[in-house]
């Protein structure tokens, strides 16, 4: 196997487990309530113990890699990765396995920062158009596919073998990365911007922090604006720092060209318009149908077949259309297909929900590649890892507030709704708060539970229509931010600049 070959399969394979990490999680949390008897907030950061470690230290990773060796990175990454899934499947607490999950977030930023700048140094031309969009689609069925691999995994292993699943696949990767691919730097890279590093990685941290905490202790909360401003302060500072710099962690300057500016819009919308479901929607299907976790695995199948076709034909279509036609393209169809999902009647099962997950899927597999290689397009080769962190950053970031918007969206329709509709209910008025939290993490049975016999049918179908209104708002919400991110990257990537970065990169 020769080392182009070698680089593509680490790259994208390890790269698959990673968003599969972010929504594999999903369908195995009621398994692990009930084993550590974990409240809402511990359930909050299983999850978010792997988001906020990845999302802050992602330009940390791109820095590093352009420094240290992308190689040595990615390898090193890979290394913590593969073992913070062995802590987290063999967690004996709840501590263990949110520390599991931190350290699962620190070898992903550091893996997922160096991935692209790897492809880069291997590929050229046309047959980088396509390593991409064999990157992309790897990216993109980890997503898709994290429900339905958590739901077999816990179906047939129970939860703990939905981060054990990692360990194989990650030692033998690692094996193969060690052997078969090549080491690349930047070589103006001459010391890592350890000032800009702190501050943008404490942004990010208090960023997603606040965003991942506001459902709980409210927008308007101390905590939460406390966070806000902070997070603001550090990265006005991180602007003012990164402009004086020679070579700084994010060369501000690359903002300036909207081509940039548009490619890394796109991420972030596909965030809120595609992947931010993957948290809300098999929680619909256990929580309100009464699905297995290997049923609501099955049942978001729709949203991933896509991608596996999608990937080829986006880089076939990148030779035929600009840049930003292409993309633009691909959010208008996710938009499209969350309109398809708004718009399906209440009390939905699966096949009424297949239609917009396939349009969803499929703009979505479109685009994935070529985001990136349209980003790294831009820059020198030189700096490919900067452009992939910045990249990346967007992805995920936007992935966390998707999830972190999308959960607060409906916790609080969840809460009107139960207030409006079962707050005659004899007991439910002053416990409303915690009866909403329950029904918003898909929790109906055991909220409906809690309440005296006389009161558990009339509360049932109250807190079902409940979840069903928040769910759909939810879909509404994707689609205007997809119909809206269309446009503006349609604008910004000028049609020429667009053939060059797609074509020639």
């Amino acid at each position: 196997m020769n080392y182009a070959t070698a680089t593509l399969i680490v790259s994208s394979v390890s790269t698959f487990l990673l968003p599969l990490d972010f929504t594999v999680v999903s369908v195995a949390l009621r398994d692990i309530q009930k084993e550590f008897h974990a409240t809402f907030s511990e359930q909050q950061w299983i999850v978010n113990g792997y988001t906020m470690t990845f999302a802050a230290l992602l330009m940390a990773g791109g820095g590093l890699a352009d420094l240290l060796g992308r190689r040595k990175v990615f390898l090193s990454g890979l290394s913590l990765f593969t073992a913070g899934s062995l802590l987290a499947g063999a967690a004996p607490s709840i501590l263990w396995l949110t520390l599991g999950r931190v350290v699962q977030g620190v070898g992903a930023a550091a893996m997922f920062s160096s991935a692209l700048a790897l492809l880069v140094q291997e590929f050229t031309g046309r047959r980088r158009t396509t390593a991409f969009a064999v990157f992309g689609v790897a990216s993109g069925l980890g997503a898709a596919l994290g429900t339905f691999v958590g739901g077999l995994a816990v179906g047939l292993g129970g939860w703990r073998w939905a981060f054990l699943i990692n360990v194989p696949v990650g030692a033998a990767m690692l094996v193969l990365g060690l052997l078969r691919t090549r080491e690349s730097r930047d070589p103006e890279a001459t010391r890592l911007d350890l000032a800009g590093l702190v501050l943008f990685s404490g942004a990010m941290l208090l960023l997603v922090y606040a965003v991942v905490t506001a459902p709980r202790a409210g927008w308007s909360s101390p905590v939460t604006v406390a966070a806000l401003a902070l997070s603001a302060v550090l990265l006005a500072a991180f602007v003012r720092v990164e402009l004086r710099k020679r070579y700084p962690l994010i060369d501000l300057r690359l903002f300036t060209n909207p081509g940039f500016v548009g490619v890394c819009i796109v991420p972030v919308v596909l965030s809120f318009g595609f992947w931010g479901l993957f948290l809300t929607t098999p929680l619909y299907f256990q929580g309100v149908l009464g699905y297995s976790p290997l049923q609501a695995g099955l049942a978001m199948l729709p949203f991933a077949v896509p991608l596996f076709g999608a990937g080829p034909l986006g880089a076939r279509l990148a030779r035929l259309l600009s840049s930003g036609a292409l993309l633009g393209l691909g959010q208008l169809l996710v938009g499209l297909g969350a309109a398809l999902l708004a718009l399906a009647p209440l009390g939905s099962g699966w096949p009424e929900y297949a239609a917009g997950g396939l349009l969803g899927g499929l703009g979505t597999g479109l685009v994935n590649g070529e985001m990136s290689n349209v980003a790294i397009g831009l820059v020198p080769a030189a700096r490919s890892g900067m452009a992939s962190g910045i990249n990346s950053t967007a992805r995920i970031v936007g992935m966390t507030a998707a999830f972190g918007g999308m959960g607060a969206l409906l916790a609080a329709v969840v809460s009107h709704q139960l207030a409006a509709h079962a707050g005659h209910i004899a007991g439910v008025r002053e416990r409303l708060t915690e009866l909403a939290t329950g029904v918003a993490i898909g929790d109906i049975r055991g909220a409906t539970a809690s309440l005296p016999p006389t009161a558990r049918h009339a509360f049932h179908a109250a807190a079902d229509s409940a979840y069903e209104t928040g769910l759909h708002t939810a879909f509404m919400v994707s689609a205007v931010v997809a119909f809206l991110g269309a446009a503006a990257t349609r604008l910004l990537i000028r049609p020429a600049l667009g053939r060059e970065a797609g074509r020639d990169a």
